[in-house]
């Protein structure tokens, strides 16, 4: 038996008008004009030979047996809308646009894309990069900035990926012994080396150097405004950088930076992904979340130390 439904216009233009209890407030949502959506309704209304709104001098007010119905279409649009969302997600090639630190996207979040986009082959990912002094655009589906929780309060979500672990980090050349083998360096020693610092985040060697209980020199540091060329500098051999120890695995593991002491800072601030409240909620984010979610509990957050946290 075939479903008995009304039209879909009318249908649409009486939800959008109800919901916002206004033909002109209707008008704007759908782009159409108050007259196209007083046709549509009227419309509606013949089909069920009952009237929908009463209407007035001032304006339109809905009748209660109206209002339910309303209320069930509305139900039954935003099903339609997630339906459909979910079905371009899975069929349809879209853009998620994620904002971050270039250095953050570089040696984090690159290294790990392929397995989303293994997954995920109908979303496609763009990158916007930027130094560490950036500033959210409106075009990103996702922010990934640096802070403390209490910092994203007026977001939608925001979701830790992970928190700071800096160590002193330089080429194996820096910190080999006599007999060609590595040593740890003492804190006393990493502070007659050249330190490389990033501009944005000064205060990163002081509260190294007081966890070490020593006061950080107060000659001998450049400072840079993209960590990456601060850590491009020490592989080269040409300074000691403190080092997100999720940014250098890779470098790790070839053997071209290595870890000049066993003092590791760690404070309550991290990285963290973030979406507005216009953009929550779309199935692209969702799933990307679901990813980034799946690959951040693999590495769990540090203990926070006590001492000097900023």
């Amino acid at each position: 038996m075939a479903r008995r439904i009304p039209p879909l216009n009318p249908l649409h233009a009486f939800e959008t008008a109800a919901r916002h209890g206004s033909f002109s407030r209707a008008a704007t949502e759908l782009s159409v004009t108050p007259a196209a959506i007083s046709r549509q309704v009227k419309l509606l209304e013949n089909y069920f030979g009952v009237e929908f709104f009463e209407r007035e001098p001032g304006g339109v007010t809905l009748t209660p047996e109206a209002r339910a119905y309303s209320q069930a279409l509305g139900k039954a649009f935003r099903q339609i809308s997630a339906a459909t969302e979910e079905f371009r997600t899975q069929h349809t090639s879209i853009i998620l646009t994620i904002q971050g630190y270039t250095t953050f996207l570089v040696r984090w979040l690159v290294p790990r894309l392929p397995d989303f986009q293994a997954r995920h082959p109908h979303i496609k990912v763009r990158l916007i990069s930027g130094p560490a002094t950036l500033s959210p655009r409106k075009e990103s589906d996702i922010t990934i900035r640096y802070g403390e929780p209490r910092q994203w309060t007026g977001y939608a979500r925001a979701t830790l990926l992970f928190q700071d672990e800096l160590v002193p980090v330089c080429s194996p050349r820096l910190v080999k012994n006599g007999r060609g083998k590595q040593a740890l360096s003492t804190p006393e020693q990493i502070a007659r080396m050249p330190l490389l610092l990033l501009d944005a985040r000064r205060q990163d060697w002081a509260d190294w150097f007081a966890l070490s209980g020593l006061k950080p020199p107060r000659e001998g540091i450049q400072t840079f405004e993209d960590l990456t060329v601060a850590l491009e500098f020490a592989r080269r051999g040409l300074g000691v950088a403190l080092a997100q120890r999720r940014y250098i695995e890779e470098e790790q593991a070839a053997g071209n930076l290595v870890e000049m002491s066993d003092i590791v800072l760690r404070r309550d601030l991290g990285y963290y992904a973030l979406v507005r409240h216009d953009s929550a909620g779309k199935s692209k984010i969702e799933a990307f979340f679901r990813w980034l979610e799946s690959h951040a509990a693999e590495i769990p957050a540090p203990p926070i130390a006590e001492a000097n946290q900023r």
